[in-house]
């Protein structure tokens, strides 16, 4: 019976180890402030519409309106190579939402998806073409 059990405690020990260390990556990633994100403020909505395009959703509540996009990775960015192959990764995106306070970028905020990979990288190139 003792044997049994300090067989099991051996099988169970790595997969204990691997849920701690997995629930420890589960902080959501940091959303900083990055230089497209930062050069959209000022702009009017004109502008955004056409360097960005036609956002996901568009809803205005009182005198704001807010803009929403999202682009997800492109395929081959969710892969990894190894070796003579490749693994998959987590799928991602970002969503970008532009708040504009009679017709002028106020703020820019981008929420990642999943929060815990920094996605920061698809939310710029939203707004790539917006120099």
């Amino acid at each position: 019976m003792a044997a049994m059990m300090r067989q099991n405690l051996f099988i169970l020990m790595p997969v204990g180890i691997v849920l701690i260390s997995l629930a420890s990556c589960s902080a959501p990633a940091h959303v900083g402030e990055y230089p497209n994100q930062q050069r959209m403020v000022g702009k009017s909505k004109s502008a955004i519409l056409a360097c960005a395009g036609t956002p996901q959703k568009e809803t205005t509540e009182g005198r704001q309106t807010f803009l929403r996009y999202y682009r997800e990775a492109p395929i081959l960015e969710e892969s990894r190579p190894v070796g003579k192959g490749s693994f998959a990764t987590i799928r991602h995106g970002c969503w970008a939402t532009v708040t504009l306070t009679d017709d002028r970028v106020v703020d820019v905020h981008y929420r990642f998806v999943p929060p815990t990979f920094d996605a920061s990288n698809d939310c710029e190139d939203i707004f790539d073409s917006c120099q």
